[in-house]
């Protein structure tokens, strides 16, 4: 009789072993509504990921974070959206990040993947002028520095001598250089090679990334926007009636290199007695 009551005894347990364990799985409480998987110009850019609230959980926030530092500037003023911002990339290689998206116990990931930097495009580019402003040693500048400000265009300068005529387009070069005009009744910039300067340091012989750009005008004189665009790389070479200007900068999500050249005499306009502008 014992060995009857331990066989039942086995059984249930056998059975007791054979009962499935119930997990809860945690509730999902975000979703995306926009892909997962983005792909995007090797250029710099700016972007949005879509996302929905499917549970109210009280005091927890949706973040983001990269695992790469060339995406970032995260947004979340706007509800059921994040913006963000992508570098440009500047290698010859496609790359891939990952953003993910946090809220309370859920996680979603989002990849980006940017494509590689392509050879620049390049137009060579005929100004019919070349002008400017020369603002002397102005208050702020260092002893013994003299700003030269050129405008390479197709149509010029407009009647109060601004850079505002419908439909212009212009490369504007600040410059500074540490040697005053021989003549002030004929301000020429002297001949020399004279590189871009990314840092604003304003160093002798160097053109800054501050006032310096390409600019297009629409039919009322004002800038286009996106087609105000400050130079990446540059050079300004001035050999006697020849000024050549080589330029790399981004338009439209390309790297497109400009060489701008004028060739004629140049005078510039002595604004050293009024405000630098």
């Amino acid at each position: 009789m014992k060995n009857i009551f331990a066989i039942f005894a086995v059984v249930a347990m056998l059975f007791a072993a054979c009962e499935p364990v119930v997990i809860d799985e945690p509730t999902q409480q975000i979703k995306l509504t926009t892909d997962a998987a983005i792909t995007i110009n090797s250029g710099s850019t700016m972007g949005f990921i879509k996302y929905e609230i499917l549970e109210q959980i009280e005091g927890a926030e949706v973040k983001a974070e990269a695992d790469v530092d060339w995406i970032g500037s995260f947004d979340y003023s706007s509800q059921g959206k994040i913006g963000y911002s992508v570098q440009a990339n500047p290698t010859a290689e496609q790359r891939v990040g990952v953003i993910t998206i946090s809220y309370d116990k859920t996680s979603l990931t989002v990849t980006i993947t940017q494509k590689l930097s392509e050879a620049p495009t390049h137009e060579q580019i005929t100004a019919a002028y070349l002008q400017g402003k020369y603002y002397g040693n102005y208050a702020g500048l260092p002893s013994g520095l003299y700003n030269y400000y050129l405008a390479f265009s197709d149509l010029g300068l407009d009647a109060n001598n601004m850079y505002s005529v419908p439909n212009a387009h212009y490369y504007f070069v600040d410059l500074f250089l540490d040697v005053e005009p021989t003549d002030m009744n004929n301000i020429v910039v002297p001949n020399g090679v004279y590189e871009f300067d990314i840092t604003n340091s304003g160093y002798a012989n160097t053109f800054t990334d501050s006032a310096s750009w390409y600019q297009v005008n629409d039919d009322k004189g004002f800038a286009v926007p996106g087609y105000q665009t400050h130079y990446e790389k540059g050079k300004l070479t001035v050999e006697d009636n020849k000024v050549t200007l080589e330029v790399t900068m981004e338009i439209d999500y390309m790297q497109k290199t400009h060489t701008v050249v004028y060739e004629g005499s140049h005078s510039l306009i002595d604004c050293t007695n009024e405000t630098y502008q």
